[in-house]
């Protein structure tokens, strides 16, 4: 099995196993974690920025399919969240959990941000008391729960780091 299939395929696991049993658990109020975005960083920092965008628009876009009025915005969100950190993995210094995990945090707060505003520009909610309540706690929070994932990642032999 060729190393891009098997990350490709363990990653989507992680996703679909962490979203659907994990999550649930550790939520707290509106803070949850994004196991699906975690993948998508993961793949790009293994794989690069083509994978982690078609990663991101995939997972994106399987979400998306749990509310067709929003259908395309995860999809986007995920994919450019792909792209910039598969951009970064050159410069991104693995085995420092400090960075690992602010770049994480930093990836979700975008990803919920561009949720936001897209929502508050259809005047289907606001964009900074979400903002500061839910989407900063819960990046933060998905930056914690990151530095354990792309550790085991990169012990696995899933982050590659000659390229």
């Amino acid at each position: 099995m060729s190393r891009f299939l098997r990350t490709t395929l363990v990653l989507g696991l992680m996703a679909l196993l962490g979203d659907t049993l994990l999550a649930p658990l550790l939520t707290f109020g509106h803070i949850r974690p994004d196991f699906s975005l975690i993948a998508v960083v993961i793949l790009a920092l293994a794989e690069g920025a083509f994978a982690g965008t078609v990663g991101g628009f995939v997972l994106g876009l399987i979400i998306d399919t749990a509310s067709p009025d929003r259908l395309g915005l995860s999809s986007l969100a995920k994919s450019l969240a792909g792209f910039a950190a598969g951009r970064a993995r050159a410069r991104f210094n693995f085995g420092i959990p400090a960075v690992e995990g602010t770049t994480v945090a930093i990836l979700a707060l975008g990803h919920d941000a561009l949720h936001l505003l897209v929502l508050s520009w259809t005047g289907r909610s606001t964009f900074f008391e979400p903002l500061f309540t839910a989407a900063l706690p819960s990046a933060v929070f998905t930056g914690l729960v990151a530095i354990p994932l792309i550790r085991a990642a990169d012990l696995l032999g899933l982050l590659n780091r000659d390229d």
